[in-house]
């Protein structure tokens, strides 16, 4: 077969829409890191949650997370004389099985929470409080098991 002049601009198109197919579906498809839906559209509230976070430590508040062959324990570390929030709730995040995803309410903050984990790696732990007076206070860590 001899190459025809017209050939050259099909060839190249062709060779530019099938990278562009996989890039874009490596962008959409194959994300190990992710712990959202649509990871792009919550970067828009990120200075929402950093102020959470921030507001979070500022009353001193700190979440202890120890993980011991799958289980998962949250203490709640407050500074003395802090009166402890009303009621919480813990949602559990896998970067790579939203099947695994889960929420568990934390009814006395005042004492440690036990959650199950039931696969190893990374999980994101996002700890939702809220004190006496109504303000949800939020901290997030992710944590590995082994």
């Amino acid at each position: 077969m001899t190459f025809r002049w017209w050939m050259a601009p099909v060839i190249g198109v062709g060779l530019v829409a099938v990278a562009n197919g996989v890039l874009i579906f490596t962008a959409v498809k194959v994300r190990p890191q992710k712990s959202e839906a649509r990871p792009y559209a919550a970067s828009a509230e990120e200075d929402i949650r950093t102020a959470e976070r921030a507001a979070f430590r500022e009353r001193g508040w700190r979440i202890d997370a120890a993980v011991r062959e799958g289980d998962l324990t949250l203490t709640l570390r407050l500074p003395s004389g802090a009166q402890p929030p009303l009621a919480g709730l813990v949602r559990l995040f896998r970067p790579d099985d939203v099947g695994s995803d889960r929420a568990e309410a934390w009814s006395d903050p005042s004492k440690p929470l036990s959650c199950k984990l039931p696969r190893a790696g990374a999980w994101t732990v996002q700890v939702e409080l809220r004190d006496a007076a109504g303000v949800t206070l939020v901290d997030s860590q992710r944590i590995q098991r082994p």
